[in-house]
């Protein structure tokens, strides 16, 4: 796990939690993108506004 207090978020390696239903939502950070994925999902250039980041997308 990767704790992220100034962010009121932690970070668990999905690989850790047997059996939990993941289903995305969101792809952040993707201007940095070095794989594109065509999936339908949003695309945040970097981290939503909600916390601290600038909530634009980018296209897919």
């Amino acid at each position: 796990m990767v704790d992220h207090p100034t962010l009121g978020l932690t970070d668990v390696r999905l690989g850790a939690l047997r059996n939990f239903p993941f289903k995305p939502r969101v792809h952040l950070n993707y201007e940095e993108t070095v794989l594109p994925i065509k999936d339908g999902l949003p695309k945040l250039k970097d981290f939503p506004a909600s916390i601290g980041g600038s909530g634009e997308t980018v296209p897919e």
